[in-house]
């Protein structure tokens, strides 16, 4: 039996008291031993929970990075963390099915699965717009790098491409008028782009 067990702990403060001079580093881990002695005294309310298995770690849980979903088996890619909501995590399945979760509903995939597969473009009528409306995957040419990219269109009009990585570290590209003319549907478009420039 392997189940995963999360407390979500209020923020503790603690007082300190020390030589003056002292670093953060040291004051940091002054604070580290104050707070374990309090926690051992007495332990502050919690919320928590039980999940049935493992879950992915914090880290783990990063815009651009391909997963599944547990229940459905369905891979896609995390375009959206917003820690703190009932649904923090926003995944992208099959080029535009937007779903949100928590981090238990979600693995990794393996790094033998292909991304290229996850990058779907848009759809043709989208495509004739010349817009690229919402959330959606695309290839951005970087120099001569083709980066296969999830593209998150969030608040004020502002839009993120986010390097879609089985080891992605949530890295991404501000899409401005003129950055956006180098992104694709399809690798092949964004190779031909890049052979030509």
């Amino acid at each position: 039996m392997k189940k995963t067990l999360t407390f979500q702990l209020p923020s503790i403060s603690v007082e300190i008291s020390g030589k003056e001079g002292l670093t953060q580093e040291e004051l940091r881990q002054l604070g580290e031993k104050a707070v374990v002695k309090q926690l051992t005294k007495k332990f502050p309310r919690y919320q928590w929970s039980i999940t049935e298995g493992t879950v992915m770690k914090d880290e783990d849980v990063v815009c651009g990075r391909p997963v599944k979903l547990k229940s459905t088996g369905e891979s896609g890619i995390i375009y959206e963390v917003k820690p703190g909501t009932k649904y923090p995590v926003r995944i992208l399945v099959d080029g535009d099915k937007e779903l949100q979760c928590t981090q238990a509903a979600i693995d990794k995939v393996s790094k033998k699965a292909s991304i290229d597969k996850l990058i779907k473009g848009r759809k043709e009528w989208e495509k004739s717009t010349g817009e690229w409306l919402g959330v959606r995957t695309g290839y951005f040419v970087n120099g001569h790098d083709i980066l296969p990219v999830v593209i998150s269109a969030r608040g004020r009009g502002k839009m993120k491409a986010y390097i879609v990585d089985h080891e992605a570290k949530g890295s991404f590209f501000h899409l401005t008028a003129s950055t956006i003319l180098r992104l694709f549907d399809t690798k092949s478009e964004a190779e031909n782009y890049a052979f030509i420039n």
